[in-house]
C-alpha cells in the first residue's frame, strides 16, 4: 500500500494506531486502534465531524478503549504489528473513493467514511 498517498494527519494516527496496537498486546491494527487515534488527535476532523453529529467524540473514544481493551493480548512476543484484514479493505477503498472524486490524498474524512460505512464494524453502533 502507498501510503505517501495519505494525508499527514492519518499518517500519525496510523502510526499512533500501530503504538497503541502495541502496547495492548495486539498484533494487528484494527479499524478501532485508528479511530481511537483520530478522536485523540488535536484539531481532528473526525472529532469535528462526530461533534456536528451531536455524538460525544470523548463518549466514542471511551467505549472503544474499553473494547479494545477487552481483545485478546499475545505477551511475550516482540513481534511486528500489522494491518487487520478489516483495516486494509477501509483503506483500499478510501483510496478508490479518494480516486474516484479526484482527491490526491486520502485524508482522514475518507478513511472514516469508509469505516462507518463498512460491514461488521464494531464501533458503527456508537453513530447510530
Amino acid at each position: 500500500m502507498r501510503f505517501d498517498k495519505f494525508t499527514l494527519k492519518v499518517q500519525e494516527a496510523l502510526q499512533e494506531a500501530q503504538s497503541y496496537a502495541g502496547s495492548l498486546g495486539h498484533q494487528a491494527i484494527e479499524p478501532e486502534h485508528l479511530l481511537v487515534c483520530f478522536l485523540r488527535q488535536q484539531d481532528g476532523i473526525v472529532s469535528s465531524i462526530i461533534n456536528k453529529l451531536s455524538v460525544s467524540p470523548r463518549q466514542i473514544e471511551q467505549e472503544l478503549v474499553r473494547f479494545l481493551e477487552k481483545q485478546p493480548r499475545v505477551e511475550g512476543s516482540a513481534g511486528q504489528v500489522y494491518l487487520s484484514g478489516r483495516l486494509n479493505k477501509i483503506f483500499d477503498k478510501a483510496l478508490t473513493e479518494a480516486a474516484q472524486l479526484k482527491d490526491e490524498y486520502v485524508s482522514a474524512e475518507h478513511v472514516s467514511c469508509r469505516h462507518q460505512r463498512g460491514k461488521g464494524r464494531r464501533s458503527g453502533k456508537n453513530f447510530a
